[in-house]
C-alpha cells in the first residue's frame, strides 16, 4: 500500500499551479499592449513611449502647448490601472489633461485597453534607456 504522506503530498502538488505561469501572461499582455501603442499611441507618444512622436513637432511645439507623456519616465507606473483605463477610454479633455489626447472607448475593447494600460506601467522597464528626461518633461500630462 503506498504511503499516504506521498499520496497527499502527490495530490497538493498536482492542484497547486505553476509558479512561472503569470510571467508569460504579463509578458504576452505587455507585447499586445506595445502593438496597441504602435498603432494608437505612438503619433504622440513616441515608438519607444518618450514623449518623442511625429506630431509633437507637427502639432504640440508649433501650438506651444502641453507635450504628451514620457513614459519611459515612470510617472504611471503606480498609478493603478483604472486611472489610465479612464484616461485611454475618454480622453485627456475629460480628465483635465490635454484635448488632443483622443477617447479611445469606441474604438478600442476593454481588454485592449487594459493592455495599453499595462504597457504604460512598464513601459519604462524597457524604453528608459532610451530616452533621458527633457526639462521639464515630468511635469507633462497626457
Amino acid at each position: 500500500m503506498p504511503n499516504p504522506r506521498i499520496l497527499i503530498l502527490a495530490l497538493l502538488l498536482s492542484a497547486t499551479p505553476p509558479i512561472a505561469s503569470a510571467q508569460p501572461d504579463a509578458e504576452a499582455q505587455f507585447k499586445r499592449g506595445e502593438k496597441l501603442f504602435a498603432a494608437y499611441c505612438a503619433r504622440c507618444h513616441g515608438k519607444n513611449a518618450d514623449a518623442e512622436g511625429r506630431m509633437v513637432k507637427r502639432l504640440y511645439r508649433k501650438l506651444k502647448t502641453q507635450l504628451p507623456n514620457n513614459f519611459t519616465l515612470g510617472i504611471y507606473a503606480n498609478r493603478p490601472a483604472e486611472y489610465l483605463h479612464k484616461i485611454i477610454t475618454n480622453g485627456g479633455e475629460n480628465h483635465s489633461m490635454s484635448k488632443y489626447m483622443p477617447p479611445f472607448g469606441e474604438e478600442l475593447s476593454t481588454e485592449n485597453i487594459d493592455d495599453l494600460a499595462h504597457f504604460i506601467k512598464k513601459a519604462p522597464e524597457k524604453y528608459a534607456r532610451h530616452a533621458a528626461p527633457q526639462p521639464g518633461q515630468e511635469k507633462s500630462i497626457t
